[in-house]
């Protein structure tokens, strides 16, 4: 590759995108918003999939700008691309499942920055603005059938790739991310 070419431009959020992180496979985007929004996205066809909101009601769009404590300021996708976690300025670290609207737990944190997990899945760490590093043991969860087929076919073809394989349209919705 002999330079970078931008072959996309995605658009939904109504703040600054903070950071973003890819799944594994690579199927799909997490993005983080001071609009208070996680959105994850196909980044393959630019449709977002998912949406986790860190202020409800979520707010309108006027008032996504402004300051709102509910600063999404962090994303990182699991190892097992099963699991998100984001921290916001509500002093709180999220823990979300991608087949969830609502966080499977969230942990307090003041001042956070920036989450990563380690590369095995076992260890989240949230760096803050004070220069510590907190760290959270994650729980190990056995993925479903489904969601290591769409891993595995995800990490070689992209959305449309899939769409276009024939094979009976059941199977295409069981190894496609839906809306």
């Amino acid at each position: 590759m002999d330079k970078y070419t931008m072959i996309r431009k995605l658009e939904g959020h109504h703040h600054d995108v903070v950071a973003c992180d890819f799944s594994p496979d690579g199927a799909l985007l997490a993005t983080a918003s001071y609009d208070t929004r996680v959105y994850v996205w196909d980044p393959h066809t630019g449709d977002i999939l998912m949406e986790f909101g860190h202020l409800f009601p979520p707010p309108t769009p006027i008032f996504a700008g402004g300051a709102n404590d509910r600063w999404v300021r962090s994303v990182s996708f699991s190892h097992d691309g099963l699991h998100i976690a984001s921290l916001a300025d509500d002093k709180m670290v999220r823990f979300w499942r991608i087949d969830e609207d609502y966080p499977v737990q969230v942990a307090p944190l003041s001042n956070g920055l920036c989450c990563a997990f380690s590369t095995d899945g076992s260890v989240l760490a949230a760096g803050t603005h004070d220069g510590s590093v907190y760290f959270w043991a994650t729980p190990r969860q056995i993925p479903s059938l489904q969601h290591l087929c769409r891993m595995s076919i995800r990490r070689v073809m992209p959305t449309q790739e899939v769409q276009k394989l024939p094979i009976p349209s059941k199977l295409l919705e069981f190894l496609s991310y839906r809306i």
